[in-house]
C-alpha cells in the first residue's frame, strides 16, 4: 500500500485570518516570539481555535511540546501581532528545508480581524521562509473556511492539493476474531521508548519518501513527536519474525469527550509500510489492527486525513468503512528569488 502521511505539525491549530486584506487601522508591531510570550500566545490560539477551559492544561502542554521539538526554533519561527501590550495574533512558521518549504499558519483574535494584520502576518511567515531560503510557502485550509479561502487566493496563492477527512464508527462486533490478520511471519507489538525511535524513523522515512509534504525525521524528532502525541502504547510497530526488522508501522491517539461531546474519540496519526513489503496485505492488516487498538481504548468514533491522490489508501479505509467528511486544501506561493 501508499503511506498515508498526516503531518503532526498541521493537527495542532486551525489555520485562521483576516476577512480582507485592509491596511492597518491601528499601530500593531509584528515581532518575534519570546518564551515570555508563551501564556498569552497560546491565549490566543485558544480564542482563535476554540480551545475550551475544559481542554486547555492538555492543549497547552501539547503547544509547549511542540515548540520545544528539535528543529522548531520559536525564537525564529513564531511571531506574534501586538498592539498597545496586548497580544491580538500570532504565526508559526514550519521550515522544512528538506523539501524546500516553508508551511506557516496564524490568527487574529475575532475583533482585531478584518484590519490588515492576518496579512501582515502572512507577509511575515512569507519573509521567513524566504530568509530560509526555500523556494515555496504553503498554509492548510479546511474546506469550511470559505473565507480565509477567498483570503489567500486574493494573496497570490494556488490550491495545489486536497486531503479528504474521513470518519470510522467501529461497532462492538469488529473486536470478535481476527478480521484481517497479519500475514504469516509478520508481528505486532508497542512501541517501545527508547529503544524504537531510529527503527520508526527508518520505516517512515523510508514509507513516506517522495509523498507530498513529507520531510524526513530523526530519532530525535520520533522522540519528540511521541512525547507530544501521548501515550507511547498507541504506536504499534510491525515487525519481521526472522529478521527483526521494522517493516511497518500505525500511529494513533486518543481523545478524551469534550464539553460539547463525551464521546472518546480515536485518530490514525500516520500509518506505513516499507516500500519492498507492500502488496502482500502488510498495511491492511496494521490498519485493522489499529482500529481494534482504538476501539479497546474507548474510541467511539476514528479520524484520519489522507491525500486525494493517495488511491491504495483511500480503497483501504473505505473497504473498511470509513467515510469522507471534510476536505483540507492545501495552498501555495512561490518565492521570488
Amino acid at each position: 500500500m501508499t503511506a498515508v502521511q498526516i503531518p503532526f505539525v498541521r493537527k495542532c491549530a486551525i489555520v485562521i485570518g483576516d476577512r480582507d486584506g485592509s491596511l492597518l487601522t491601528q499601530p500593531t508591531d509584528i515581532r518575534n516570539f519570546l518564551w515570555d510570550d508563551f501564556d498569552a500566545v497560546f491565549a490566543v490560539r485558544a480564542a482563535v481555535n476554540g480551545i475550551s477551559d475544559a481542554d486547555a492544561d492538555v492543549e497547552r502542554s501539547h503547544f509547549r511540546a511542540r515548540l520545544e521539538l528539535p528543529g522548531a526554533d520559536p525564537l525564529d519561527n513564531v511571531f506574534v501581532a501586538e498592539r498597545s501590550g496586548a497580544l491580538i495574533g500570532c504565526a508559526i512558521a514550519s521550515v522544512e528545508t528538506a523539501i524546500d518549504r516553508a508551511v506557516g499558519e496564524f490568527g487574529v483574535i475575532q475583533s482585531a480581524r478584518g484590519q490588515g494584520i492576518g496579512r501582515s502576518l502572512l507577509a511575515r511567515l512569507e519573509r521567513r521562509a524566504s530568509e530560509a531560503g526555500v523556494a515555496v510557502h504553503q498554509v492548510n485550509v479546511h474546506d469550511s473556511n470559505t473565507r480565509l479561502r477567498s483570503f489567500m487566493d486574493a494573496a497570490g496563492y494556488r490550491q495545489i492539493r486536497t486531503f479528504n477527512e474521513l470518519k470510522y464508527r467501529p461497532a462492538p462486533a469488529y473486536l470478535e476474531g481476527d478480521y484481517r490478520p497479519l500475514p504469516s511471519g509478520v508481528s505486532l507489538r508497542p512501541f517501545v521508548p527508547g529503544d524504537d525511535e531510529q527503527a520508526l524513523a527508518d520505516v517512515q522515512n523510508a514509507a513516506f519518501e517522495g509523498s507530498f509534504g513529507f520531510a524526513p525525521n530523526t530519532a530525535e524528532q520520533i522522540a519528540g513527536y511521541v512525547a507530544m502525541r501521548g501515550d507511547p502504547g498507541d504506536i504499534l510497530i510491525a515487525e519481521d519474525d526472522a529478521s527483526g526488522e521494522v517493516i511497518g508501522y500505525i500511529w494513533t491517539s486518543v481523545s478524551a469527550g469534550t464539553a460539547e461531546s463525551a464521546e472518546t474519540s480515536g485518530m490514525i496519526e500516520m500509518t506505513g509500510v516499507r516500500p519492498d513489503r507492500r502488496g502482500r496485505g502488510v498495511g491492511s492488516a496494521v490498519i485493522a489492527a489499529g482500529l481494534r487498538h482504538l476501539r479497546e481504548r474507548g474510541a467511539g468514533v476514528i479520524n484520519l486525513e489522507v491525500d486525494d491522490e493517495n488511491v491504495s489508501a483511500r480503497r483501504i479505509y473505505r473497504d473498511l468503512g470509513f467515510k469522507k467528511t471534510g476536505e483540507q486544501f492545501w495552498y501555495e506561493k512561490r518565492l521570488a528569488g
